[in-house]
């Protein structure tokens, strides 16, 4: 009998357990463990950019029983998942593996990165101080820094899968700080190569599945502004900003996400 199927795209460097357990038959897929040449660059990354990771996501999905045997389908997606998750909806309008009956859009942005985007340093809202993370990046991508933030965040131990849900502490440097711990060095060289140009705003029109647009007012990446343009551009999107929540909503705020999907996935209908 077909069932609903969830696809779970978490952050760059996080895994499925950022995300609430949702009581629905659910696939995740992120890419903390993806070597792409000896240091995490390689020629087809730099020419397809966010493309080759949406060629490595259809790759999983082709073929997976659950996901194409599936009733509806909703894609929750956080952060570079969204990223992701835009991506592929635009690049794979035609493709059966690709439709969807729903789309939730966690703490993330359609673009451009990274020479507009802003980190928060101090306050909030309209009275936020934000710094341009252009440079910041380029500096922070290079082989040899990566290498010398994994050795002291990780400090000399083993990569390891991290649980996020038993983190003492949800906020958003302790959710990255772990998130380093959880991701191959490599890997996060190649996610920031993917990211750099990233900017699908004028093709958001191509998405016509339904989309709930979550983000926290306190998110220290990527501003309200954002999101707000975001569901305005989606030819079918609700946006729901919480005051309260930070760029971890999906763990700080995990029944906001779950309604999200149950909205979108509501009884009774097929």
């Amino acid at each position: 009998m077909a069932q609903d199927v969830l696809l779970l795209l978490p952050g760059m460097t996080l895994n499925a357990s950022i995300f609430p357990d949702f009581g629905t038959p659910a696939l995740s897929v992120d890419f903390t463990r993806l070597v792409v040449g000896a240091d995490g660059w390689s020629a087809e990354l730099d020419a397809k950019r966010m493309g080759f990771y949406v060629e490595r996501l259809a790759e999983r999905l082709r073929g997976e029983p659950l996901w194409m045997s599936a009733r509806r389908r909703v894609v929750v997606a956080h952060s570079f998942g969204g990223f992701l998750a835009l991506a592929w909806q635009i690049a794979s309008r035609d493709d059966p593996q690709a439709r969807l009956d729903g789309l939730v859009l966690v703490s993330t942005s359609a673009g451009p990165l990274f020479d507009v985007v802003r980190a928060r340093l101090l306050g909030g809202g309209r009275w936020a101080l934000r710094v341009p993370v252009g440079t910041l990046m380029r500096i922070w991508n290079n082989a040899a820094v990566t290498r010398l933030v994994d050795a002291v965040t990780r400090r000399g131990g083993p990569l390891r899968q991290v649980d996020f849900q038993q983190l003492r502490s949800r906020s958003d440097l302790a959710v990255g700080l772990a998130g380093w711990r959880n991701t191959d060095w490599r890997a996060r060289r190649s996610y920031r190569f993917a990211m750099q140009g990233f900017d699908v705003r004028e093709r958001l029109g191509a998405i016509t599945a339904p989309a709930i647009v979550l983000h926290g007012s306190r998110d220290v990446y990527f501003s309200p502004e954002g999101a707000r343009d975001l569901a305005r551009r989606l030819p079918r999107a609700e946006l729901r900003l919480l005051s309260t929540a930070a760029h971890t909503l999906p763990l700080t705020h995990g029944t906001e996400v779950v309604r999200a999907v149950r909205d979108l996935l509501p009884e009774g209908k097929n």
